[in-house]
This record gives C-alpha cells, sequence and structure tokens, in this order.
C-alpha cells in the first residue's frame, strides 16, 4: 500500500470519527434540550394539579366552616362570629350580614379587598381550617403589591405562578349590567393582582394562558370556557357593567370566536390571556334567594 493511500484512509477515518462525534454531541444536545421541554412540562403539570387541590381544599374547608358555624366564612352573621371568638364586620350590608353572598363592604363594586371578601379567609384560618393564616383585618388601605410579603397576609397564592392569588366574590343581581353575566353565586377567581388602590385591588385579568386554563377546566369541570362551573370571567367596565362578566370571545383572546379556549396557535396558547372564575362547590346560592 502506497503512503498516499494510508493517508487517505486515516483522513477517512478521522472524518468520519469527526462526523460521528458531531451526530453524537447533536443527539446529547437533543436530549438535552428534549430533557428541558420535558421537566418543564412536568413542573407545569405539577402546578396546575396543585391548583386544583388547592381549590378543592378551599371547598371542603368552606363546606366544614358552614356545617359548624351555620354560615359561609366572611358572610357569618356577626353575632355568631363574635360568639365563635371570629373576628367580624359590624352586620351592615357587605359586612358579615349573613345573606349568603361573599361582598365587599357596602355591596360594592367587587373587586374591593374588604369586609366579607377580606374576612372570608381570616375566618378560614381562624377557624383552623386552611394550613396559612391569614390577617383577619377587613378594612385594607392602599397598598404596593410588589412587596409579595404584603399580600400573602390577606389572600392565597396561587400554585402556577408567582403573583396570581385566589379571590373570592360573588355575581350581585343588584348589580344590572348590559353584559352577558355568569350564573348569581359565590366565586373564586384565580387572577395576577398588582396592587390595592383605594380599596380596588389593581388586577391584571393576564393570568392564565389558554393551555393552562383549559386544563384546569377539563380536570375540574367540562373543558368548555362559557359554561359550568369554571368560566372565563371577562373585564367588567365599571359603572357600566358589572363585574361577573363573561369573557369576550375573539381570535386574539382566552375565548376563541368558536367558543374554545384559545389554545391552538402556540403563541396565543402560551400568552397569558386568562382568568378563571371557579363557583363554589358548597352552600350554593340560587338565583331565587337574592
Amino acid at each position: 500500500m502506497s503512503h498516499a493511500t494510508t493517508v487517505n484512509s486515516n483522513h477517512n477515518i478521522a472524518s468520519t470519527l469527526t462526523l460521528l462525534n458531531v451526530a453524537l454531541a447533536c443527539i446529547v444536545t437533543g436530549f438535552l434540550i428534549g430533557g428541558v421541554f420535558i421537566t418543564r412540562d412536568i413542573i407545569e403539570i405539577s402546578h396546575l394539579h396543585s391548583q386544583i387541590i388547592q381549590i378543592e381544599t378551599f371547598d371542603a374547608a368552606t363546606a366544614t366552616f358552614f356545617d359548624k358555624y351555620g354560615g359561609l366564612p366572611g358572610d357569618l352573621l356577626a353575632v355568631s362570629a363574635q360568639r365563635a371568638g371570629l373576628a367580624a364586620g359590624d352586620g351592615t350590608p357587605g359586612n358579615s350580614d349573613g345573606d349568603g353572598k361573599i361582598s365587599p363592604c357596602s355591596l360594592g363594586w367587587q373587586w374591593n379587598l374588604g369586609c366579607e371578601t377580606a374576612l372570608f379567609w381570616g375566618q378560614l384560618a381562624t377557624a383552623e381550617l386552611l394550613p396559612d393564616t391569614f390577617s383577619a383585618d377587613n378594612h385594607l388601605y392602599d397598598r404596593r403589591l410588589d412587596q409579595a410579603s404584603i399580600l400573602n397576609a390577606y389572600l392565597p397564592e396561587s400554585p402556577v405562578d408567582s403573583g396570581l392569588y385566589v379571590t373570592v366574590w360573588n355575581t350581585d343581581v343588584a348589580q344590572e349590567s348590559p353584559a352577558p353575566r355568569l350564573p348569581y353565586g359565590n366565586y373564586y377567581e384565580i387572577s395576577r393582582i398588582e396592587g390595592i388602590k383605594e380599596g380596588k385591588m389593581i388586577d391584571n385579568s393576564n393570568a392564565l394562558t389558554p393551555l393552562q386554563a383549559r386544563a384546569i377546566d377539563e380536570k375540574m369541570d367540562d373543558g368548555v370556557p362559557l359554561a359550568g362551573r369554571v368560566i372565563v370571567n371577562g373585564n367588567a367596565h365599571w359603572p357600566k357593567e358589572a363585574w361577573g362578566t363573561l369573557a369576550k370571545p375573539g381570535p386574539d383572546n382566552c375565548v376563541a370566536p368558536d367558543l374554545s379556549y384559545n389554545s391552538y396557535e402556540y403563541f396565543k396558547a402560551n400568552r397569558p390571556l386568562c382568568h378563571l372564575a371557579i363557583a363554589f362547590k358548597c352552600c350554593a346560592v340560587q338565583k331565587d334567594d337574592y
């Protein structure tokens, strides 16, 4: 064998090894990238599962409270709450009045955090029905909530993402609205809260992605965004529209024009476009009770 043939053979072997190394590196990189995405998906599924468990925990705690004290947390009649050693309002409308609705002070704008909407969590915690401790202070002043620890004292944080919290409110028939409304009753809300000003929570409705909202809806309900127990809540324009309006369908909204979750195009499916309202299981208030 000539020297030239040997050199060419060695060169071919070296080239083959180089290609194998490159291919192996690509395979390893692919596995690493795939592993990152798989890990991310596992974490996402875990967070969504934790969110569902959290709501179920609140439901169970509320039902136990109702059976023990004869009223809903926050809404429990002031005299009954005081007798049980629980913080209470003064019994005026929206302030421990026992009407079966979780309401803000003076039955005002539902996005107020105060009176029954704040007492709800404080009373559950005081009754030792939640693992966390929440302040029973039912009158909040303006606060900058870029300091997460401030709001954590009043509301439970959603396990889905930082900055997401679970609040409670009701759709009150007394607040007329031209927009389609959620069914009357008490609801949990998963929403992004950025502050409190003049007693109202500064809300950014872009809380959950359509994929996240759909996953929660499918596990807890029917997977339909504008029907059932889990409903996509819309942006109400106060005072023309009451709080608790259904989300408006649109090509760039949480709810697609065909009334399904907008979860099929990647950039829409993974953008935070939704906030969910989840009806109480316990002690539902019927329309005729209002």
